[in-house]
């Protein structure tokens, strides 16, 4: 009897081995048939940086543009919000570790230019181009988004430039705005800053026609009228400075009559 249950016990013992070995070659892990990953995992998988899918996008340390098939759609967007009064500011960005090997002071402008000349059907005197540093790195293996578009008042009588903005007033102009562009503009800039509690600071400037000492009562009285207009909208007084330069800082030559006409000019800066 012993004998017997022996040599079952052996016979058992070799047909689970042999099916062991059967399954190590030719059968799935049970892990495997749940679905669950067994094994090596593909760290070049797991690791991979995902790419980027903006219509405009950069190689590391190149100022080229690249677009796709959803470029056509974006500019129009952008376009669209352009209009006829505003200015397109093309901002181009760019990592501090970037080489820069075109003949643009940083490769940012030089990404800046390159999306400027898909835009052909706009002036010149209608683009500004910009750049900006990154805080951090760009992808250095994959395309990246790096230009922003941004849009500026530019009419007659306002322009906005940089984080200022310039309003235009008629030679000897001093009781009131004359300009329903200018009135619209300030309207938008009352509604932003009783909402946000920023200050405004506003600076009369003058061509050089008079004494320093009429220009700077001059361009104080210009200041006025806008402070005046902003309170006249809800704009607490105590959230308006408004100084004189008199003709101290011109921005363009005095000796035209275009270039006193940039110099007439009350500058609004809003201060967060």
């Amino acid at each position: 009897m012993r004998n017997l249950l022996a040599l079952l016990f052996l016979l058992a013992w070799l047909i689970l081995g042999w099916f062991s070995y059967q399954c190590s070659k030719n059968c799935k892990g049970v892990g495997d048939a749940m679905g669950v990953t067994t094994g090596v995992v593909d760290t070049a998988a797991s690791t991979a940086v995902v790419k980027a899918t903006g219509p405009l996008l950069y190689k590391y340390s190149s100022g080229d543009a690249i677009t796709n098939d959803g470029w056509a759609a974006r500019k129009k967007e952008i376009l669209d919000a352009l209009g006829a009064d505003k200015l397109l500011e093309i901002t181009g960005l760019y990592g501090k570790n970037e080489a820069n090997t075109t003949t643009f002071e940083n490769l940012g402008l030089a990404r800046a230019d390159a999306a400027r000349k898909l835009f052909t059907e706009i002036p010149d005197d209608r683009v500004r181009l910009l750049s900006r540093m990154l805080d951090g790195d760009p992808d250095k293996v994959n395309p990246f988004e790096a230009c922003d578009f941004g849009y500026k008042v530019n009419t007659e009588n306002v322009k906005e430039v940089a984080d200022k903005t310039m309003i235009y007033f008629p030679f000897n102009s001093t009781n009131k705005l004359n300009s329903a562009e200018v009135e619209t503009y300030l309207k938008d800039v009352a509604a932003r800053v009783k909402t946000s509690g920023e200050k405004v600071v506003l600076t009369g400037h003058t061509d050089n026609v008079g004494d320093d000492d009429s220009n700077v009562k001059l361009g104080q009285r210009r200041s006025n009228i806008v402070r005046d207009y902003l309170i006249s909208q809800g704009v607490s007084a105590a959230q308006i400075t408004a100084n004189s330069a008199g003709e101290s800082q011109p921005i363009a030559t005095n000796d035209t009559d275009a270039g006193r006409q940039q110099n007439r000019r009350t500058e609004l800066q809003i201060i967060k």
